[in-house]
């Protein structure tokens, strides 16, 4: 009876596996990603936490319901646009500047205009989108990766030139179903 036992137990665990979903190529993320015309819709940000990200979370100058590691941006209508060979963005920004600022700048990640070193690809094994470029304004220069997945949900990192990361999650949606 035990080498039965012993048979069966073998059958289920080795039976055992995860499941990963495969996307074929008819899947409506690639009809979106290939156009290249979507809309990156900001819903949180997750800003480096610093001491003095710290001190204004304590002031209670964040919106409610976030912390220092999650600020809440619904209703915000905060973006990332690509459209054809063009980017803008405007984006809050939560963090610290590393180098003296000016008076009159942008206070957010605001750029608009052809981006350098575009590049967008489909990673089979992880199941994702990775867009990355780099695009510059009048005061920064900013790097953008991307990483979108099948179900439209995206998190975005923007490394500055003169400010700390910060990375925003959210939804995409393509712009040619926006009238």
């Amino acid at each position: 009876m035990k080498p039965f036992l012993y048979f069966i137990l073998c059958c289920v665990l080795l039976s055992c596996k995860s499941s990963k979903t495969i996307i074929d190529d008819s899947h409506p993320i690639h009809g979106i990603m290939s156009s290249k015309n979507f809309e990156f819709k900001a819903k949180s940000a997750n800003p480096l936490a610093t001491q003095s990200l710290t001190a204004v979370a304590n002031s209670g100058l964040l919106p409610p319901g976030s912390n220092i590691s999650r600020i809440d941006l619904n209703g915000n209508g905060n973006y990332i646009k690509v459209t054809n060979d063009s980017v803008s963005a405007n984006l809050p920004y939560y963090g610290e500047r590393q180098f003296g600022g000016t008076y009159g700048t942008a206070d957010g990640v605001e750029f608009n205009g052809v981006p350098d070193d575009y590049n967008q690809t489909f990673n089979a094994d992880k199941q994702r989108y990775m867009v990355t470029f780099q695009i510059s304004n009048s005061t920064d220069r900013y790097t953008v990766n991307m990483q979108v997945y099948p179900n439209k949900s995206c998190v975005v990192s923007v490394n500055t030139s003169n400010r700390n990361t910060i990375q925003y999650n959210g939804t995409i949606e393509s712009l040619d179903s926006k009238d």
